[in-house]
């Protein structure tokens, strides 16, 4: 019984190093649909939080047998467990370090979220053209 509490007290300091590590913010664009004069679905994205995260621009991909490459990522993003997300949101970056960002680049979720112990990194691919 004991050793579960120490687990549990590590895994909530393991959680507090993650987010205290967590230097940029995101704004969170929520995926809704709305009907088109032809009355077809057309996906928008609305602005709703802005989220602490992570933010890892590095980008990468990952490969599977045959030489396939099943995902290519722009940059990842580390949240705090517990997020709210679906997986068809998208991100904007609004702060690096503490530095406003201007570019207004989109990123859309493309695989889903990794869960760990003490957060939650999602790979993102850059929207060609943002919104």
């Amino acid at each position: 019984m004991r050793s579960q509490f120490f687990q549990a007290k590590r895994l909530e300091r393991f959680r507090e190093v993650q987010e205290a590590y967590m230097m940029d913010e995101v704004i969170r664009l929520v995926w809704s649909s709305a009907k088109d004069s032809l009355n077809a679905d057309v996906p928008t994205w609305t602005d709703e939080v802005m989220l602490i995260c992570g933010v890892d621009m590095t980008g990468g991909s990952e490969q599977r047998d045959g030489g396939r490459i099943v995902e290519r990522w722009d940059a990842q993003f580390r949240l705090p467990l517990g997020t709210t997300l679906d997986l068809r949101d998208r991100f904007r970056i609004k702060s690096r370090f503490g530095q406003n960002i201007l570019n207004g680049t989109v990123y859309e979720i493309i695989s889903p979220p990794e869960e760990g112990p003490s957060g939650i990194v999602l790979n993102l691919r850059k929207v060609d053209p943002s919104v």
